[in-house]
């Protein structure tokens, strides 16, 4: 049996990596990523895997931010040979190291669901997020049927565990609608081919 630091240093970037890598997941990120523009942050940039979907003629820069110290290796590698201006920074999402009103954009996808302390982290969004700027995300989370939910209420108990703290049950639409952001607009779908607890995606902006 494998130790749960081999898992989390060895198997788990690996896992996350395929995962946000996979078509469905590919597809709502391109609702949203080639939308940013202007000095981009990246909330959650893991291995780099967003890259591609850049609109690079609107893109000045990107400034990505993550704990992880494995996921940062494998950032680095990815972003070689991207004609893009990249800076990658180690940290966390509830302790932005930017001056209020730095970013035209910022990018959240898929890591609303682990961060620690979501509605602090999306209070330092706001912070860093210039007055006219655009906050653009997509994310999976609480299912608005009743009885998905229950079960994702139920399962949100050992999953993160598992998953690298990744919460299935987190209520995105209320969670950005009682943060300083304003929504502009907010969308729901369950993904193709994925399990409905894993599978209830949201998507939209946010000022």
């Amino acid at each position: 049996m494998i130790s749960k630091k081999f898992y989390e240093k060895n198997v788990l970037p690996s896992l996350i990596n395929s995962t946000c890598s996979s078509r469905p997941i590919k597809k709502q990120k391109q609702k949203v990523i080639p939308s940013a523009y202007g000095n981009v942050l990246e909330i959650g940039f893991g291995s780099g895997v967003n890259l591609q979907f850049y609109d690079k003629s609107a893109t000045k820069k990107i400034t990505g931010v993550d704990p992880s110290e494995e996921l940062y290796e494998l950032a680095i590698t990815n972003s070689e040979g991207i004609d893009l201006d990249i800076e990658l920074i180690k940290g966390t999402a509830e302790d932005l190291p930017f001056k209020d009103d730095t970013f035209d954009s910022v990018v959240c996808t898929y890591t609303l669901c682990s961060i620690p302390n979501p509605e602090i982290a999306l209070i330092e969004i706001s912070r860093v997020l210039k007055q006219n700027g655009k906050f653009l995300f997509a994310e999976h989370g609480l299912s608005s049927d009743k009885k998905v939910a229950q079960f994702q209420n139920f399962i949100d108990f050992f999953y993160p565990k598992i998953s690298g703290g990744c919460h299935v049950n987190r209520d995105i639409h209320n969670l950005i609608s009682k943060s300083p952001l304003k929504l502009d607009n907010i969308e729901n779908i369950y993904l193709p081919g994925t399990q409905k607890f894993l599978g209830f995606n949201t998507w939209g902006t946010a000022s």
